[in-house]
């Protein structure tokens, strides 16, 4: 072991730190607190809490909290460095934030998906919550699928790509599902079936703006900048800007998102403009979302859950860093521009 660990000098172990200590898995002989005799310092289960049984389970955790831990202690002691990182307030807030979705998924017993719904073997389909397509229904949809993946491949894909190479401080996120599961498609067009008779599927895969969608992931500081220059790339590759939405200022959801059209197919995707902590946090907060839109009617009991889950889409995007300038980039719908 290191004579000087972050700054933190071998010794005894002060009263009260031994739960801290098991819960990051640390060995007790090789941490130890230099304030032990200073006084005015919380003993770390203070600081930490004594759920050590969660936080020994998760890695991010474990590293979160021991930072955390050695930042107070540097501010009691007046030891802070210069060449310290400084500590990354989503990075520590998104272990917390992770244990009380958990703790909401178990209050609320929510079930995760199985897998796939079994099949009629007539060619129509079944979904859950009494969803279901047709015999030509489900060949309409998956024809015009099997058209829209072939577009992306042939020409969205290779679009999206070169413009991700002519910038390397970001990257495009999460690329491997850039297509929507052919399951959860069919959902989408079977609400919109159903909550609008008449509707054809074509009509209704044609309004589903993300069966293929992409994120580019930015350096929050670069942020602003660098999706202003990407909007103007994906237009100089021949892409139509179909709508923008800057959303930082939302309490629900921080992110840019925008829809786009490859002219010669008509075919419509999607590209979100995320840092990666918006883009973390919206990954945590999905459920939430998907389950406010989920819930029917409304009783008491509903009414509480959706207000809690608010409440906890409305706590991890506090905790977002908001990117330089970002409020100032404008919302784009065609009508805006030609009015």
């Amino acid at each position: 072991m290191d004579e000087d660990v972050d700054g933190i000098r071998p010794g005894e172990p002060a009263p009260g730190r031994r739960d801290w200590v098991v819960a990051v898995g640390v060995e007790w002989a090789e941490r130890s607190d230099p304030a032990a005799d200073r006084g005015g310092l919380p003993a770390a289960d203070e600081i930490v809490g004594r759920d050590a049984a969660v936080v020994l389970t998760d890695p991010e955790r474990r590293m979160a909290e021991y930072r955390r831990y050695l930042a107070v202690v540097h501010r009691a002691l007046g030891t802070a460095r210069d060449a310290d990182p400084p500590a990354s307030t989503w990075a520590e807030a998104l272990p917390v934030l992770r244990a009380a979705w958990e703790k909401i998924k178990v209050k609320y017993d929510y079930a995760e998906r199985t897998g796939p719904t079994p099949q009629p073997a007539n060619g129509s389909w079944r979904g859950g919550q009494g969803r279901r397509l047709d015999v030509t229904q489900n060949a309409d949809i998956d024809r015009g699928y099997a058209r829209i993946r072939e577009v992306a491949e042939r020409v969205i894909i290779p679009g999206l790509r070169a413009v991700e190479a002519e910038d390397p401080t970001r990257n495009l996120a999460g690329f491997e599902h850039c297509f929507k599961g052919a399951g959860r498609l069919k959902e989408k067009i079977a609400d919109q079936i159903r909550s609008t008779p008449g509707t054809t599927p074509s009509q209704a895969l044609s309004a589903v703006p993300d069966a293929v969608r992409f994120t580019y992931q930015y350096d929050e500081t670069a942020y602003s900048a660098s999706v202003r220059k990407d909007v103007d790339r994906l237009e100089a590759r021949g892409f139509t800007q179909v709508e923008r939405r800057n959303t930082w200022t939302s309490d629900q959801y921080k992110g840019i998102n925008s829809r786009w059209r490859e002219p010669a197919s008509g075919v419509v995707f999607e590209v979100q403009f995320h840092t990666r902590a918006s883009l973390e946090a919206k990954e945590l907060t999905h459920k939430a979302y998907e389950r406010i839109r989920g819930i029917t009617g409304q009783t008491r009991e509903t009414d509480r859950e959706t207000a809690e889950l608010r409440n906890f889409q409305h706590r991890v995007n506090a905790e977002i860093p908001i990117p330089p300038s970002v409020t100032e980039y404008e919302d784009y719908r065609p009508e805006r521009r030609n009015g």
